[in-house]
């Protein structure tokens, strides 16, 4: 999912790069990702503990994969703001969200929540915080949230511990950017690094609570969803610029074959991370 910082880079062409114009394009794509889990949701609606209702703002919505999970959790006493700043991604998201879903995608970015102060029960962020300018994102959230409001960061990752699938997928990456090593995050002014959310939250003076979460949840996938799949993350359309679209395709698809079963099916796993914090 996608949104940025204010901060800019300077595109080959001399005009100004945005975060969040990596995903011009990848919006079809995102339609293969995995759904992520109810059980997400369910977490954050539980940690609410009486709230009956008010604002969730979802930052860095993408196509709306997750906003929707919230919306099917949370109900319709809560209203949910989508911000995202990629034009494709929102026209995607509201195409794929019913208009009873009490959702309203608007185009903003992570520093800039665009609402009034103490105003929202949930601020959170679906596979997106590693293209935030982080400490303004937080500022904002600290200042939006209500006392007692939650913080909610949930990303997943493939997960490569006992399965040669997902070693093999990140092993195709790493070996076509010589810069990417697998759990680590592109930033949003370039380069990948690793970051610890729960100890960044930790110093944030008006946060309390930080709680860490994680689980693995799996999924059965064909060819030519997998092949879809890949192409929605960056880090595959930057291994497709770098070493050719034939090349890591083909090498993507001699991973499939490797592992499918005997239905033409292979099981992928993914690691799902749920940090959040509590305003004081």
């Amino acid at each position: 999912m996608s949104t940025g910082s204010k901060t800019t880079n300077q595109a080959v062409s001399g005009q100004l790069h945005r975060p969040w114009d990596d995903f011009d394009g990848l919006g079809y794509f995102y339609q293969f990702r995995p759904e992520y889990p109810l059980r997400i949701a369910e977490q954050l609606r539980s940690e609410l503990r009486d709230s009956t209702g008010g604002s969730i703002i979802e930052v860095g919505a993408g196509t709306g994969l997750f906003t929707r999970s919230l919306a099917a959790v949370f109900g319709s006493n809560f209203k949910i703001f989508a911000l995202e700043p990629n034009a494709d991604m929102r026209r995607h998201a509201t195409s794929l969200t019913s208009t009873s879903v009490p959702v309203c995608y608007v185009d903003g970015v992570a520093e800039d929540l665009q609402a009034t102060d103490g105003s929202a029960q949930l601020v959170t962020a679906a596979s997106a915080v590693h293209r935030f300018n982080r400490p303004a994102f937080y500022r904002e959230a600290q200042r939006v949230l209500a006392p007692g409001g939650l913080l909610a960061i949930v990303q997943y990752e493939p997960y490569d511990k006992g399965s040669a699938f997902a070693d093999g997928f990140l092993s195709i990456v790493e070996a076509a950017l010589p810069n990417y090593r697998r759990h680590r995050h592109s930033r949003p002014e370039g380069g990948y690094s690793e970051i610890d959310i729960a100890v960044e939250l930790r110093a944030e003076t008006y946060l309390a609570d930080i709680r860490r979460d994680t689980f693995v949840f799996t999924e059965l996938i064909d060819q030519e969803k997998f092949g879809h799949r890949a192409r929605s993350f960056t880090i595959v359309q930057k291994a497709i610029k770098e070493q050719g679209e034939e090349a890591i395709l083909s090498a993507l698809n001699f991973l499939f074959e490797q592992h499918r079963d005997n239905t033409a099916f292979a099981e992928m796993p993914y690691e799902a991370e749920i940090i959040t914090a509590r305003r004081t």
